[in-house]
């Protein structure tokens, strides 16, 4: 079991996760100056979501959604949604370490092949994934102090940069989120692998995730804010990491201590976490599933199945993008929000037919 707040900090810090490498240029590039307002709407959505997850979770409690795919369509059709799940969560991991590597190569560790970084970290996931959600409950609520100082730090160390006339004029396109709909589905309706936690959970689990991602959301848009005003939007929308750019240019003493080395090593950490839930999702999946007796063969074969997407799953970070924009948010909304929507209503209409035969 894990506790209320264990579970709203692993939310948090899965929602922002690769976050922080991938949407910060292209929402400022969509929406100047008033960028920092797109993580809110798109927050807003990802709660409503999150309440539709929380009505499906507490039709049925202590059972997951690939349990409740089965008892609520059968086994056969149970079966096929819970499969669907697993190829869901991996393909989001691969997504995940391909978004490492392509980090660590262009920023640190150019030289060094990228399957070497999916490796790295898969059998470390996979080794905290095969303690239990205990373990990873417990390990992200003890890491989160030492990601959040550090980072808010790091940044604040840069605001003698800082100039007002960066975010003007405001409040010009408020809106802009409707022009960039993808922001909800990435990261906000990923956040639906966390429900694989909810049967872990003690009570107070559905506060925990809807203010998980109200945070994320305004941790977010924080960000941005402070990305715009430090750099300005022309420059920060052609930068593919301008947290990094913003950091690296700041040093303690006379390069005593370089600020940007810790932030990567809290920017990684974000995504070792974000990494960690989805293996554990599609782990419980399978459990769920097959009941396997044996833990480590499919820790392998997840960790290979992953690696090798990861090679696969884009080519460069302009077709990374492109699918970002227009595919991601029909394939996390079909998934994150269609089916749970249809198994709600499934459980609704049995139960009222229940009801009425009994009264009958």
């Amino acid at each position: 079991m894990i506790s209320r707040g264990q579970f709203y900090f692993l939310t948090v810090n899965f929602t922002l996760g690769t976050t922080l490498f991938v949407t910060i240029n292209n929402m400022i590039e969509e929406a100047g100056p008033d960028a920092w307002m797109m993580p809110l709407w798109a927050g807003l959505g990802g709660m409503l979501a999150a309440l539709l997850w929380i009505a499906l979770l507490r039709c049925a409690p202590g059972r997951s959604p690939v349990e409740i795919a089965r008892d609520a369509w059968g086994p056969i059709a149970g079966l096929i949604v819970g499969i669907l799940y697993l190829l869901v969560f991996c393909t989001i991991a691969a997504w995940v370490l391909r978004n490492l590597s392509d980090f660590m190569n262009v920023t640190i560790m150019p030289k060094t092949p990228p399957t070497i970084f999916h490796i790295m970290f898969l059998l470390v996931g996979a080794y905290a994934v095969a303690q239990g959600s205990e373990t990873v409950g417990r390990m992200n609520a003890v890491i989160t102090p030492f990601l959040f100082f550090p980072f808010w730090l790091s940044l604040a160390l840069a605001a003698e940069e800082w100039k007002w006339e960066r975010l003007e004029p405001a409040f010009r396109d408020p809106w802009a989120f409707f022009q960039y709909p993808s922001l909800l589905a990435f990261p906000f309706l990923e956040a639906f692998a966390l429900t694989m936690f909810w049967p872990k959970v003690r009570p107070g689990a559905a506060g925990a995730l809807v203010s998980g991602i109200a945070s994320a959301a305004v941790s977010l848009s924080l960000v941005l804010f402070m990305v715009t005003g430090l750099l300005g939007p022309e420059r920060a929308a052609r930068i593919n990491f301008p947290i990094y750019t913003i950091v690296q240019e700041v040093s303690i003493g006379r390069v005593l201590v370089i600020i940007h080395s810790v932030l990567t090593v809290t920017l990684i950490t974000l995504i070792f976490v974000k990494l960690l839930v989805l293996l554990y999702a599609a782990f419980e999946t399978i459990d769920r599933l097959f009941r396997p007796t044996v833990r480590w063969p499919h820790l392998l074969a997840l960790a290979i199945l992953i690696s090798a997407g990861a090679r696969t799953v884009y080519e460069n970070p302009v077709q990374n993008r492109l699918l970002i924009d227009r595919y991601l948010l029909i394939y996390d909304g079909f998934y994150s929000v269609l089916i749970p929507a249809l198994l709600l209503v499934t459980i609704w209409i049995r139960r009222s037919l229940a009801g009425r035969a009994r009264k009958g």
